[in-house]
């Protein structure tokens, strides 16, 4: 009986604690990054607005006058939700850089968003107290790393592409170049007629 009780007590924590699991993404989200999956920009796109969205609320608790006791618990989870998506973005840059997709507008915006959210949460950092680093000290942490390193790869990345896409213009300019020159060369011209031959046939009349 005291194994049937605890087994049961076991299999209700399970399911609270996988009710109370929380997905970094919703579900408009969700969809929006399943309907663009074949569209490299757009879904880009969406991830960086994504993550700046957790960013302005981890300012906005940050900045906040009054702040709520679980504030730092909220302040954990966007924090942990920044990591995720910037973890995300960074795979699918990968993904579709192996797929040789010009990247290069959607590197230069993951690089300038990512700049800015260090900057958000370097002043988290700066500003926290003790308490609340505590509560929020790890995630914090991880979302910075994941944007650091991330922003590493972005740039690295934009500076092949950029080389690739010189090599290719520079190609294609001398192909075009080679193209016009062929067409502005004169034809051959004919020999002159030849009346010194034997036989009448093309001899001028005297």
């Amino acid at each position: 009986m005291k194994l049937l009780t605890a087994l049961l007590l076991f299999t209700l924590c399970a399911g609270a604690n996988a009710q109370r699991r929380h997905d970094p993404l919703n579900d408009r989200e969700v969809d929006q990054l399943r309907e663009t999956a074949q569209e490299p920009q757009r879904r880009i796109d969406l991830l960086i607005s994504y993550a700046r969205d957790r960013v302005v609320a981890v300012d906005r608790l940050r900045s906040a006058t009054k702040p709520g006791l679980d504030d730092p618990a909220k302040m954990a989870e966007l924090l942990s939700d920044i990591a995720y998506l910037i973890d995300e973005l960074d795979d699918n840059l990968s993904m579709y850089n192996g797929h040789s997709e010009d990247l290069r507008r959607s590197l230069r915006h993951v690089i300038a968003a990512e700049s800015d959210f260090l900057v958000k949460l370097k002043a988290l950092d700066a500003t926290a107290t003790p308490m609340q680093k505590r509560r929020f000290f790890a995630a914090l942490e991880d979302a910075s790393d994941s944007i650091r390193t991330s922003s590493e790869s972005a740039r690295a990345m934009l500076a092949d592409q950029l080389e690739k896409k010189g090599e290719e213009k520079h190609k294609e300019k001398l192909d075009r170049q080679e193209s016009r020159d062929s067409q502005s060369e004169p034809a051959p011209s004919q020999p002159p007629p030849d009346y010194n031959g034997a036989g009448g046939v093309g001899r001028p009349p005297r």
